[in-house]
C-alpha cells in the first residue's frame, strides 16, 4: 500500500474522524485534517496495512508517536503518567480511559499485536 494509499485509506475507513477525539473537519477543497498513524512505525515493520494504522488528529498523532498516549488491547486510551497538561478542552489527559471509535468492519480494527508492541516499546510509564 506504500505510495500514499495508506495515508488515504486509514482516514477513509474512520470516516475522516480521529478515533480518539472524534474530531472531523470537512472542507469544500478536499483538505484533510486527520492523519493515518502507523502503530508500529513503517521503518521497523515495513507494514502499510490497515491493521497497523489508526486515524488521529495531528496533536494526538504526535502524542502517540512520542509515547505520551497509547491504546491498550481493549481499545482503551491510556495517557502516560508523565503528562501534566492543564484542564482545557485541548488537554490530552481528558482521553484517559476512553474507548477509541472503531471502524464498522472488524477486519479493519487495529491489530492487537501492534497495539501490544506500542504499549511495551513506545508508551512511557
Amino acid at each position: 500500500m506504500r505510495g500514499g494509499v495508506f495515508k488515504r485509506t486509514i482516514p477513509k475507513i474512520d470516516n475522516y474522524s480521529c478515533c480518539i477525539s472524534g474530531m472531523r473537519v470537512e472542507t469544500t477543497k478536499n483538505i484533510q485534517m486527520i492523519d493515518a498513524c502507523h502503530i508500529v512505525p513503517f521503518r521497523l515493520s515495513n507494514e502499510d496495512n490497515i491493521p497497523n494504522g489508526i486515524s488521529l488528529s495531528p496533536n494526538l498523532h504526535r502524542a502517540f508517536d512520542r509515547g505520551l498516549i497509547t491504546v491498550n488491547n481493549e481499545y482503551i486510551v491510556r495517557v502516560s503518567p508523565i503528562v501534566k497538561d492543564n484542564d482545557s478542552k485541548w488537554s490530552i489527559s481528558q482521553f484517559e480511559g476512553t474507548e477509541i471509535i472503531l471502524p464498522s468492519d472488524a477486519k479493519c480494527f487495529p491489530s492487537l499485536e501492534s497495539l501490544s508492541w506500542h504499549n511495551k516499546e513506545v508508551f512511557i510509564l
